[in-house]
């Protein structure tokens, strides 16, 4: 089967980066974000937990469904790379919202500075166990200057994992920023399958070199995707390659942007998906 085209009316929206202070929103700021994503034109959404239960999973779905829209993604599962028991932890908290709303992958993730990868194979195994008796794809999100810090020990851990649901997020600015740079020879070696939710979004002119100020240009300083801050067309080059037909959905974390308005963040971000993707 030959790899299904991105377009800009395939590519979905995590909301949570419409709202200036995302870990500070209260219920009404979900149905009204939700609203305005699919006013701008975006056909799915990627939700944070914690979004999803200040609004409850049912009434998030029945919103979904009204507005025409799906949600792709429910994110972040963090407990895995500990093992089994962490995995279930985050299988009891997450899988029956993702199921609820009807999302088609888990995102999961490792904020630790070490671990044992052996276990956390162990973990991811055991999410992807939980998580495919629902239907889902487990993607695990590499992130630079954390225990998982690049696309080749992703992958390393999803291979060791022997998961055939599990796969890797490719978040733009994690493969300009992982140790080394862009490793587009690696990428074209996994399978496609395995390659289950891509993140556009551009990096910052600034490099970081802790965890911390990493994760804070994460969560408030990426600016949109370009030609200046990432090489698109070698990338899905890249996919084409392996068959790769991943989830995709925009993850462009900036203050400055969302503070301009929720509809004038979502527009900005529907003409860079016509921009990139057409």
């Amino acid at each position: 089967m030959p790899p299904r085209a991105i377009t800009p009316d395939s590519v979905g929206l995590c909301l949570s980066t419409l709202h200036p202070a995302p870990y500070h929103h209260v219920r009404e700021d979900v149905a009204r974000m939700v609203r305005i994503a699919a006013a701008a034109g975006f056909p799915s959404l990627v939700f944070q937990r914690n979004w999803a239960a200040s609004i409850g999973a049912g009434e998030l779905r029945q919103l979904l469904d009204d507005e025409g829209i799906f949600a792709g993604a429910l994110e972040s599962s963090m407990n895995w790379c500990d093992g089994p028991d962490g995995a279930a932890r985050d299988a009891d908290e997450m899988l029956d919202t993702a199921s609820t709303i009807g999302a088609r992958v888990l995102h999961a993730a490792c904020m630790a500075q070490t671990i044992d990868v052996a276990r956390a194979a162990e973990g991811f195994a055991a999410l992807c166990e939980r998580a495919g008796a629902h239907g889902l794809k487990v993607s695990l999100e590499f992130i630079p200057l954390y225990a998982v810090p690049d696309l080749s020990s992703a992958w390393q851990i999803v291979q060791a994992s022997g998961a055939a649901n599990g796969g890797i997020c490719l978040d733009w600015m994690h493969w300009q920023r992982q140790p080394g740079g862009p490793h587009p020879d690696l990428l074209r070696t996994i399978p496609g399958q395995h390659i289950s939710y891509v993140q556009p979004t551009g990096t910052p002119a600034e490099v970081t070199t802790t965890s911390e100020a990493y994760l804070k240009q994460c969560v408030t300083q990426r600016p949109l995707p370009d030609d200046s801050n990432f090489d698109t067309a070698t990338f899905l080059d890249c996919l084409a390659q392996n068959g790769a037909q991943p989830y995709v959905a925009y993850q462009v974390c900036n203050t400055a942007m969302a503070e301009g308005g929720a509809q004038q963040m979502a527009a900005a971000l529907r003409a860079n998906a016509k921009q990139i993707f057409g």
